[in-house]
């Protein structure tokens, strides 16, 4: 799960992406990895929202007050595009196949920046000088990161 950050100002988002392995299908619908619960999604753009359930499953997707649907495909991979938000929330997205239900809470909707670079990008906030006084005084809520462990890879990665 992702923990507010110990520094930052306005209520963005910090989020770092690699590459993740494969889905898989199964008997309920199920969001990427990337879709968990304290996620912040993109303001003012079209929201993309994808996952597995079992091949030709009507996969229905609720985010802030609108619902889309969609289809399974033949390898249990889906999609959706739902239309822009405004920043704010929290949100709750829920994912719906069958009598299967899938539900990400604390959803908020604003500014994500996408991050990478060489290694010293990682310095976690422990590290820094006076974290304890700098994690100790830090109130904001509305922050979030999600890491993305490490993973050597010899060619593209599905998303």
């Amino acid at each position: 799960m992702s923990r507010p950050l110990a520094w930052a100002g306005k209520a963005m988002a910090l989020v770092l992406l690699a590459g993740s392995g494969g889905a898989r299908a199964q008997d309920a619908p199920m969001l990427h990895a990337l879709f968990q619960d304290h996620v912040v999604l993109q303001r003012d753009r079209p929201l993309a929202v994808w996952g597995t359930a079992d091949a030709g499953a009507t996969v229905t997707i609720t985010l802030a007050r609108e619902t889309v649907t969609t289809w399974a495909g033949k390898d249990g991979h889906w999609r959706a595009t739902l239309r822009p938000v405004a920043a704010g929330g929290p949100h709750e997205i829920v994912a719906r196949a069958g009598q299967a239900t899938q539900v990400v809470r604390d959803v908020m909707i604003g500014d994500v920046w996408l991050c990478s670079g060489q290694s010293n990008m990682e310095l976690p906030v422990w590290r820094a000088l006076d974290a304890s006084s700098e994690v100790a005084s830090a109130v904001h809520p509305r922050i979030r990161l999600f890491a993305v462990p490490q993973a050597a890879a010899g060619a593209p990665q599905a998303p």
